[in-house]
């Protein structure tokens, strides 16, 4: 195949961004299709005679534009047109279905907001969360932020603490802060789905890293691996999940926690941790943001907690970002609402917190029963504190077309390629949530649809089509 070289117009422009319209003008043109391999970049650097950091920010730039997507150890390829609606995101009025997709921890069991409100009106002096507050939010605030903190391990100062409208702006927020567009980001080989998109969004690479292995069991990210990626891609950071990775479930060990460590200070990379299904978990381990306090970001949610709707979630970042952190949650948001930040403020210091994850751990605890009992424990992995199961899908069958098929019975479910920075699919892997269903009658009635399509084939009862 005849190597790919743009005609680069005569501009002002920079000449990175010279190739990154090439790139959009030949894909318009139809002189690159779809799933179309680009040169390497330091090939196309030798051809058009320029330097290999000029391509690289080109091809970075190309993938901001969401015109390529970068495959690890594989290159550089033509995106699909379009961006489809993620299954993740909700849709107002859309048809009823099993819901084992959406990780909605149990919104049916959240304190009741009547009460939350009322509790609210009578707060004295609420007319000043009616105005502007400073961009990190009240101190009132930032000290309910370091007390949620506490679930998650870490002992945190109020005055490094920020709020935000959610974790998923707290990562976004972080991401920004703590590195540049062409930075390198690590991932677990099978990471949150936000973070795969947002971060080339971001002009971000991410750079996904295998995990350890434990008697076939998925472990924590390789360290070995990790310092590998590092003088491999010039890895500035890593992004983390320890209390209940997701979509594994994996929750680290110390000593799988000090082994990263180790390997970032080694190679001087920032770590982000953000784990918001921790509060469910009992026996945690020390938190990034302890053993590295220096280089960790952390991010702490009570969406997945006890209220989604309220949009808060709160970061803890060392000194030195935290003039960063202020001004990125300025310019995107100007800041979170005081509002809904003295609602859960409230839920926080009046026990509702806590009654509120007992409550929802019980629930948990029968529903990951069932799971064991209707897929049987060799398929699964989890935990009765786990709100989501890591299904393994039998040989012979294959997760995205399982996917595709229970979604027609009614049944939203992901399968792995949900979850692979990289998007090769083939994982035989689905992630199922325990908490998006409220009636437990309904929850059954969905495991069975999944237990009947990962059967194997002989042992499925025959089907006539209908005549006609």
């Amino acid at each position: 195949m005849t190597i790919w070289v743009p005609t680069l117009e005569t501009s002002n422009s920079p000449i990175y961004l010279a190739i990154a319209d090439a790139i959009e003008a030949d894909i318009k043109a139809g002189v690159l299709a779809v799933g179309d391999r680009l040169p390497p970049q330091r090939e196309l650097a030798y051809q058009l005679g320029v330097t290999l950091g000029t391509v690289t920010r080109a091809y970075t730039e190309a993938e901001r534009r969401r015109l390529l997507r970068g495959e690890t150890g594989r290159g550089t390829f033509v995106a699909p047109v379009g961006t489809p609606i993620s299954p993740l995101v909700p849709k107002e009025g859309e048809a009823e279905a099993f819901d084992l997709a959406r990780n909605f921890a149990y919104p049916h069991l959240n304190p009741n907001l009547s009460s939350g409100l009322v509790r609210l009106s009578r707060t004295p002096g609420i007319e000043r969360l009616n105005g502007f507050v400073p961009s990190e939010g009240l101190r009132s605030h930032r000290e309910t932020g370091a007390l949620l903190f506490s679930y998650y391990g870490l002992k945190a100062d109020p005055a490094r603490v920020a709020l935000t409208c959610g974790a998923q702006h707290g990562i976004q927020i972080l991401l920004q802060a703590l590195f540049r567009p062409g930075d390198a980001v690590a991932v677990d080989a099978f990471t949150y789905p936000s973070i795969i998109h947002s971060a080339p969004n971001l002009g971000l690479r991410l750079v996904p890293v295998p995990a350890r292995r434990d008697n076939g069991q998925m472990g924590a990210m390789d360290a070995d691996a990790l310092a590998a990626a590092s003088r491999q891609h010039g890895v500035k950071g890593v992004f983390v999940m320890p209390n209940m990775q997701n979509p594994t479930t994996h929750t680290m060990s110390l000593e799988e926690r000090l082994s990263l460590v180790e390997v970032a200070r080694l190679h001087g990379l920032k770590i982000i941790e953000d784990d918001p299904y921790t509060p469910f978990v009992a026996e945690r381990g020390a938190a990034f943001g302890e053993l590295a306090p220096e280089r960790t970001a952390s991010i702490a949610s009570i969406s997945k907690v006890i209220s989604p709707g309220s949009r808060i979630g709160f970061v803890h970042v060392p000194d030195k970002y935290a003039g960063d952190v202020r001004n990125l949650i300025g310019e995107s948001t100007w800041m979170a609402s005081p509002i809904t930040a003295e609602l859960i403020s409230g839920w926080v210091r009046d026990g509702s917190l806590e009654k509120t994850i007992t409550a929802k751990k019980r629930a948990n605890a029968n529903r990951y029963q069932l799971v064991l009992d209707m897929l049987g424990e060799e398929a699964v992995t989890g935990g009765p504190e786990k709100v989501f199961v890591w299904l393994k899908v039998p040989e012979g069958l294959d997760a995205v077309m399982l996917e595709t098929g229970l979604d027609a019975q009614g049944v939203k479910i992901l399968s792995a390629r949900h979850f692979q920075p990289n998007q090769l699919g083939g994982a035989p892997y689905l992630r199922l949530t325990l908490g998006s269903i409220a009636g437990d009658a309904a929850f059954a009635d969905a495991l069975g649809i999944v237990a009947r399509a990962l059967a194997p084939v002989d042992s499925q009862p025959l089907r006539r089509d209908p005549v006609g």
